[in-house]
Parts: C-alpha cells; structure tokens; sequence
C-alpha cells in the first residue's frame, strides 16, 4: 500500500524495520536506486559491496524495501557509500530513521566516526547529515558527474 507524502510517520512504525541488506534485495534497491539519484550505481557495483567490512541494510514498510544504505568500516571508522530513500517516500523522515540506525549499529562496532560525501547541491541531504551532527571537513573538487560537466563533493564527518 503506497504511503502519501501527506501521511505521518508514527502511523507507519508498526509495519516498518530495518535489516541487512541480502544479495537478492539488489533488484529493489537498483530500482530505488535508478529513480532517486541522477547518475546511479549499477546492479555489479552493488554487488561489489557485499563482504565482511560492509554495513548494508534495507528499510521496509509494509513488507516492500523503500530504502536503503551501503556503508564499510575499518580501523574505527565508518564510510557511508549510498543512501537513498524511495522518491514516493521522501520527506516522511525515513532518511532520519536510516541514519540514526547507521550511527547506532556503526556505535555497537565500536567505530568512533562516519565519513560521507555529499552533492554540494544536494542541500536537504547536507541539512539532514548536519541534524546527525555531520560537520563539513573539506571539499573534493568536481567529484560527482552531472548532466553537463561536474560538480564539487562536500566531504562530512561525525563523530560517535
């Protein structure tokens, strides 16, 4: 049952949880993948993500994967390599539900930081990483591709 951008969170969190990601989640999350961002990552390259040092979980409402995340870890740190929320459910808070778990489990390995990179224009993402208390450290020059040349990546970091 598709969930309206009008509808509140709370009425959803009976049918919702988050849990690790599966090798045949890939085609649902490809396909959330495919419409949420503008140059996606392809089917192989999720697959490429799957292994000891990985975090990656899937976020379900009502039985269906609405989103999710792709993070690795080594020597006390977190990287947050994809994230991404199902466009029909946007704005319902569940990129929040998805970081707050990322920072909980990243806490109960033992990991002091999460290191991420943003669009410079992505300025809701920025604003939501900076309400998990992600700060800006530097920039990486024309990292992301665009439709018509590249654009700079804000390197963010918090710490556990």
């Amino acid at each position: 049952m598709p969930i309206s951008n009008n509808e509140n969170i709370n009425a959803m969190e009976s049918s919702q949880s988050i849990i690790s990601m599966a090798v045949t989640d890939i085609p649902d999350v490809f396909a959330i993948e495919s419409l949420a961002h503008s140059h996606p990552w392809s089917e192989k390259l999720f697959l490429s993500n799957f292994g000891k040092r990985y975090i990656n979980h899937v976020l379900m409402l009502d039985q269906k994967i609405v989103g999710y995340f792709i993070a690795s870890y080594v020597a006390g740190e977190v990287t947050l390599l994809n994230i991404a929320i199902k466009p029909s459910y946007q704005g319902l808070g569940l990129g929040q539900l998805l970081l707050s778990y990322l920072q909980t489990f990243s806490s109960s390995l033992s990991q002091q930081e999460i290191w991420l990179e943003v669009r410079a224009s992505n300025k809701s993402a920025i604003k939501l990483y900076q309400k998990f208390n992600f700060v800006e450290v530097d920039v990486r020059t024309a990292y992301y591709p665009t439709h018509n040349g590249r654009e700079d990546a804000l390197i963010m970091c918090c710490y556990l």
